[in-house]
């Protein structure tokens, strides 16, 4: 009996080993798919985003963990989904065409209406850490109609991602490609 009993033990040991192993293999595989560093762009790389003349992209994600409701200056994926950015290859300068959703209305407390939104956004080949990368300067606001009353926010967003269909700008705080805390990712149009 004893030894049926140690068979069995030794059964049980064996498979949990090795599904325990099998679980290590999965986990190895995930790390080596987020270890790629965030590369560096050259000024060379405008041309994907601009397509040596001019092209028109779209938001299609907003990642942002700190997303604060009370944040009169937060934007939402369904208020710039519809707009159009259109980067040029003989102005730094991106055009905005704003969509039909505006991001900005009455605030919290109903004070005001934000009549006028504000959104621009300008390409920026700058020093990082390591060396020169492209960065999006992106500004987003709004004022009343009689000017008294407004607000506007204005964030550097390095470029992570690029593809000739996709591109992904970022926030600090990340080091590996994916793991955003804040981001916008564009689709070509």
């Amino acid at each position: 009996m004893k030894n049926s009993k140690n068979h069995y033990f030794n059964l049980l040991f064996a498979t949990l080993i090795l599904f325990s192993l099998q679980g290590c293999n999965d986990s190895e595989e995930g790390l080596i798919i987020k270890t790629e560093q965030i590369p560096l762009f050259s000024e060379a790389d405008l041309s994907i985003i601009n397509g040596n003349s001019e092209k028109s992209w779209r938001i299609t994600q907003i990642i942002n963990k700190y997303y604060d409701l009370n944040d009169a200056l937060e934007i939402e994926l369904s208020c710039v989904q519809d707009d159009t950015y259109t980067f040029s290859a003989t102005s730094n300068d991106v055009v905005i065409n704003l969509g039909e959703d505006q991001c900005f209305g009455k605030n919290n407390e109903g004070v005001f209406i934000a009549d006028i939104e504000i959104f621009s956004a300008q390409t920026i080949v700058m020093d990082a850490a390591s060396g020169n990368t492209i960065y999006l300067a992106y500004s987003q606001g709004f004022s009343n109609e009689e000017g008294n009353v407004g607000g506007v926010s204005i964030r550097h967003y390095a470029l992570s991602e690029l593809s000739e269909d996709r591109m992904v700008f970022y926030r600090e705080g990340a080091e590996l490609v994916g793991e955003y805390n804040e981001a916008l990712i564009f689709e070509k149009i």
